[in-house]
């Protein structure tokens, strides 16, 4: 079954992600760049050199003072998408799996990206960051992407901090950058998003939750078994248990949002029961993610 249906596509074909930032951009896309070039917003004007386009020339200037002077425009230009979907073990719980609606998740963004003429990639994010596709240009392109993403298993553990410096070592372009991940990392998230912006990435934070994380039906004699670690822990289930785990659950979201705010990073909180179609044309339109 793919990740995305011909109707929810189609739904997309004239959306686009929203930047808060202009990047250099490498092949003609819909959005403003940092370079000048023709197209049909005037920017400004500079004194004509020998070599440029005559047909840029503004003759009514010139006409006053005897000057000429070429007019410039700003170009248009694709924009850098970077996608990362954690696929640590902690990912592959809920129904769905976290980690097939991070895939649903990516998959959208990707085609929107690919659609609007942006460039776009996907990366695996765990305890090493793994490229599924690179740098991508055109709607042509999106069966290859959608391919990637699925292929996509659950393993490792996460390591946000390593990889992200890592990343910003080894890659000289910023652009756009969506974390789709539920951040239980043991190591935890603050200095890799540091890293990431201190790089002028534009970062947007989709945490994902499952259900059962978020609301936990449990009770009695149980033992508990971390996802990524292997480590056991025996454990009493009762009314204090879960009052006492729902105050730390919900002081870990809080605390991520609140980094995010003071960043200004997009933060965002999913339940992987809300609908992708709800999620993508409703949820973040709203969040400015993408218009």
């Amino acid at each position: 079954m793919p990740l995305l249906t011909v109707k929810f596509l189609k739904q997309m074909d004239r959306l686009q992600i929203r930047s808060r930032h202009v990047f250099r951009g490498k092949f003609k896309g819909e959005r403003r760049s940092l370079n000048r070039g023709a197209s049909v917003e005037f920017a400004d004007y500079r004194v004509y050199e020998l070599g440029d386009d005559l047909r840029y020339i503004d003759w009514n200037i010139y006409a006053r003072l005897d000057r000429l002077f070429i007019k410039l425009f700003t170009a248009e230009e694709d924009l850098p998408v970077f996608i990362w979907i954690d696929h640590s073990k902690s990912m592959d719980f809920g129904e769905p799996t976290k980690l097939e609606y991070a895939k649903q998740i990516a998959a959208a963004l990707g085609y929107i990206g690919l659609t609007s003429l942006d460039r776009v990639s996907i990366y695996a994010l765990a305890d090493q960051l793994t490229p599924v596709v690179p740098l991508t240009y055109g709607k042509a392109q999106f069966s290859k992407l959608s391919q990637g993403v699925e292929e996509i298993v659950a393993r490792g553990e996460t390591h946000l901090t390593a990889c992200a410096k890592r990343f910003v070592t080894h890659t000289r372009e910023s652009g756009v950058m969506v974390i789709i991940s539920d951040f239980l990392d043991m190591n935890g998230y603050e200095v890799g998003i540091k890293q990431l912006l201190s790089r002028n990435f534009d970062l947007t934070l989709i945490h994902l939750l499952s259900d059962n994380e978020m609301h936990p039906r449990l009770s009695g004699e149980l033992q508990l078994t971390d996802a990524e670690t292997g480590q056991s822990k025996e454990i009493t289930v009762n009314e204090q248990a879960l009052a006492s785990y729902a105050r730390r659950f919900n002081a870990f979201c809080d605390g991520l949002r609140r980094f995010c705010l003071n960043r200004g990073v997009t933060y965002i909180r999913i339940n992987n029961r809300i609908p992708i179609e709800q999620f993508i044309l409703k949820d973040l339109r709203r969040s400015g993610v993408i218009h």
